[in-house]
């Protein structure tokens, strides 16, 4: 028996609804409790701000806690300099512009020096995930049949279908910003209109071929 193996590649997309925020927290002292006391009460007032915008502050979550010590080169050799802590933290919030907006006015008035990461998402990836699969077997169908007429052959029953163990492949936005504060706190009003989310993944198709 004769096949045709074919493979389809898949692409879809769709507008984000949601963003996540990630904020890098610091704070650097000569002593550890020192370090690690400014680090708590900087993620304290970055919990008030979300407070402040109207969001759940106990949905700011941790995403990773670190303190280290710190060195600097001085007479050819590494001296200490005291303790760098490091307070990673994130929340999701809906894609809304002038809630995101309110959200980054707070954080620039309440905790200057924030680095803010900004990573624009869907919530319901698995409709995305279908969306690509669903494409990506049209496509090999299509390149079957394609195939099948150049060569002057007629496709069968399908006999077999191969997908990978990979995830689908998600492709989000993302935007960065330092939070410092400033007088004219329009300033943070970003006019931030996010590419759409997209997603793509492979299939592979194997046909019976017959006269």
């Amino acid at each position: 028996m004769r096949v045709m193996k074919v493979q389809g590649k898949g692409h879809a997309t769709m507008e984000p609804d949601m963003v996540i925020l990630a904020f890098d927290v610091e704070s650097t002292a000569k002593e550890y409790e020192e370090s690690v006391r400014d680090l708590n009460t900087r993620a304290d007032d970055l919990r008030e701000s979300m407070a402040a915008s109207g969001l759940d502050k106990a949905r700011l979550k941790t995403t990773s806690f670190n303190v280290r010590v710190e060195t600097e080169y001085k007479n050819r050799q590494y001296v200490f300099a005291g303790y760098k802590a490091t307070h990673k933290m994130q929340i999701e919030v809906p894609m809304d512009k002038a809630l995101l907006n309110k959200v980054l006015r707070h954080v620039a008035q309440g905790h200057n020096g924030a680095q803010i990461n900004l990573t624009f998402s869907v919530n319901d990836k698995d409709a995305l995930r279908r969306m690509v699969l669903i494409h990506a077997v049209q496509i090999a169908r299509e390149n079957a049949e394609t195939l099948a007429e150049a060569a002057g052959v007629k496709l069968g029953k399908l006999m077999q279908m191969d997908y990978g163990w990979t995830e689908v492949r998600i492709f989000e936005g993302e935007a960065c910003m330092i939070a410092e504060g400033t007088e004219d706190m329009s300033a943070y009003d970003a006019d931030i209109d996010p590419e759409d989310v997209a997603a793509e993944d492979s299939v592979t198709l194997v046909f019976e071929i017959t006269e």
